[in-house]
């Protein structure tokens, strides 16, 4: 091979490999941005389900304490100035702060998701109603249609919330969601076993470490 040959054979490697240097880089470069991105849906999913599971239970325990329809009856004849005390512990950060990035969870979670936090929204609303000073001039019937009102749309946020976790987990198995268990959702048996297996385990650790009374920090 002459010097023309080889200067030939150079010019035309060298942009061939400009090239193909340029292209490995750009798909090296894009699988990383696909792998923060999934990064970043999947800490999102985590968040909104943790965040959505909060709501389901608060849902959960006001409609298990809320008081039955003739025991508000009685009390708002007996009380016409009476103004139940209903707590809004909502929880709607992620939601709102992240609200753009919702759309790429999934298309049905979506639809679930926008519905839950708008019942949220409405059962706000419905507080502050019960709240102002106003309800109390209203009839004692007019009171009681009015909590109806509220428990009714917290059944219907909690059926949504129980359905929107269920989809997440089934739509994101590899994240192995769970919902939260309080000591208040425990059975007490399962309690008991509980506490019991944690005592035996602090012995252990203590009996591992020659541990003796009153030193344990």
């Amino acid at each position: 091979m002459d010097d023309i040959d080889i200067r030939f054979f150079l010019a035309f490697l060298a942009p061939t490999l400009g090239f193909a240097i340029w292209f490995v880089k750009r798909v090296m470069d894009e699988r990383a941005a696909e792998g923060e991105r999934e990064t970043a849906r999947d800490n999102l999913v985590r968040a909104l389900f943790a965040e959505i599971d909060f709501n389901t239970r608060d849902m959960e325990v006001f409609l298990e304490y809320s008081p039955s329809r003739a025991y508000l009856e009685k009390r708002f004849a007996q009380y016409p100035d009476l103004i139940p005390h209903i707590t809004d512990a909502r929880h709607t950060e992620i939601y709102r702060n992240r609200i753009r990035e919702v759309h790429g969870i999934t298309d049905g979670a979506l639809h679930l998701t926008v519905n839950f936090y708008g019942l949220l929204e409405k059962i706000r609303v419905q507080v502050e109603g019960v709240q102002k000073p106003s309800f109390a001039t209203l009839a004692p019937d007019a009171r009681v249609r009015a909590v109806d009102v509220i428990v009714r749309t917290a059944w219907e946020a909690k059926l949504c919330g129980m359905k929107l976790l269920d989809d997440l987990d089934r739509d994101h198995r590899a994240l192995k969601l769970k919902r939260f268990e309080g000591i208040g959702t425990v059975p007490g048996e399962e309690l008991s076993l509980r506490m019991t297996a944690l005592e035996e385990a602090i012995r252990e650790a203590k009996a591992r470490h020659d541990i003796r009374p009153g030193e344990a920090g």
